[in-house]
């Protein structure tokens, strides 16, 4: 079924390719036939959003929430929010709902705050993506040449030739940042800066470290300034104090063998901030998805946001934590995401976030115009499914003749 917003971009562009609403061209009718259609068919779009709705809560959301102590989700279909709901409780053994403005850890899924903010940054500043580190920083590596070399976009996109997972073993261990940046000078390189992926975590936050270099604010409170108060994320918060200080906050929990119990809130990797640090409410994610999507121009435009969600270095289906799945293709990070074609539709970005005891995973495209969110204050089983498993049931939406043009 067409979207509402492709009938009218079509009679906006009656050029334009309206494979999914008509075999004919629009440039046969005059403009009122468009807005008659349009006027027709956004009922049965709205019906049928609503059927997907129930599918979706029925058949993908229900068998998760089932199995945890507590979640939340949006959902956004033809750039509208169609569902935003939230279930269960913020801890087992006290029967405090969560809500929608409930704060969860959303884990790596803040290094796509990252991103933004370098993005922001360089459009404020006089850097560039492929302005060298040791312009902003004194940071000394193994290898010099190849230190030298290093740049935001290889940070953002995970290229900076690094052995993957530099020092992550150290934030578990819950050593400081200062003292582990300290060490990057015995991280071997696997590759020079840009020419492999390697997945990181504490070189990542060396963004946090320019944006400071660069602005003489700290990088939460940049992120605040540029991100959380112009989206209006009221909730979003950095850190584990201001997590557990606020009263609506979901507790982390972990399976016992026959039970969810709540486990303690650690600091680890709120350490490293633009790697895992922020917090936020699923209301705070649906203003973060629609901003993504392209509904936020004044604060993340078209031009950023085409830079951000662009492919720069390829990646594996295993790299990227994907399940076998019949139709991924193209796999690539971008610049704090991940991004891949689905049964032959291209533009899909995803990223998703873990830390002991919550969950979390985002995935939109912007051409659709549609994407979701889910938070949740466990580790339920299958949660690695839902991204595709959403995508199958989106795609049922579209006529028979794409389906089987995706198949």
């Amino acid at each position: 079924m067409a979207s509402r917003s492709t009938l009218e971009n079509a009679c906006v562009s009656p050029q334009s390719n309206l494979n999914r609403v008509s075999r004919f061209s629009a440039s046969s009718y005059p403009l009122f036939f468009c807005l008659l259609l349009i006027a027709l068919v956004s009922p049965l779009i709205a019906f049928g959003n609503e059927l997907f709705v129930q599918e979706l809560e029925r058949s993908l959301l229900m068998p998760l929430v089932e199995q945890a102590p507590g979640a939340a989700v949006v959902v956004v279909v033809d750039g509208e929010v169609v569902l935003q709901k939230a279930w269960g409780v913020k801890r087992q053994g006290d029967d405090t709902p969560i809500t929608p403005f409930t704060l969860f850890r959303i884990a790596s899924i803040s290094k796509t705050f990252a991103s933004a903010a370098a993005a922001i940054l360089i459009e404020e500043s006089q850097l560039s993506w492929q302005t060298p580190l040791n312009q902003s920083l004194n940071v000394d590596f193994k290898r010099k040449d190849y230190g030298d070399q290093i740049n935001l976009s290889h940070l953002m996109s995970q290229t900076s030739g690094l052995m993957p997972h530099a020092y992550t073993n150290l934030v578990e261990d819950n050593m400081s940042y200062k003292r582990i940046v300290d060490r990057l000078n015995r991280v071997d390189f696997v590759c020079a800066p840009g020419k492999c992926y390697g997945y990181q975590n504490v070189v990542f936050s060396l963004v946090g470290d320019v944006v400071e270099a660069n602005t003489g604010k700290d990088y939460a409170t940049f992120v605040k300034d540029k991100l959380f108060e112009p989206l209006n994320m009221q909730r979003a918060s950095f850190g584990r104090t201001a997590f557990l200080e606020d009263s609506n906050h979901a507790a982390p929990h972990i399976w016992t063998g026959n039970r969810w119990a709540p486990t303690r809130t650690t600091d680890h990797y709120y350490r490293i901030p633009p790697a895992a640090g922020v917090n936020a409410s699923i209301d705070d994610m649906t203003a973060w998805l629609l901003a993504q999507l392209g509904h936020e121009p004044e604060v993340l435009s078209p031009e950023m946001l085409d830079t951000l969600h662009a492919g720069v270095i390829k990646t594996t289906r295993k790299q990227a934590h994907y399940a076998r799945r019949k139709g991924i293709s193209n796999m690539h990070y971008g610049l704090g995401w991940r991004v891949f074609d689905y049964r032959g539709e291209p533009g899909f970005i995803q990223h998703g976030g873990y830390v002991r005891g919550m969950r979390s995973e985002m995935v939109f495209n912007r051409r659709l115009q549609t994407g979701f969110v889910f938070l949740t204050n466990s580790e339920p089983n299958h949660l690695g499914n839902l991204v595709f498993d959403y995508l199958d049931l989106y795609q049922k939406r579209l006529s028979p003749k794409d389906v089987a043009q995706a198949d």
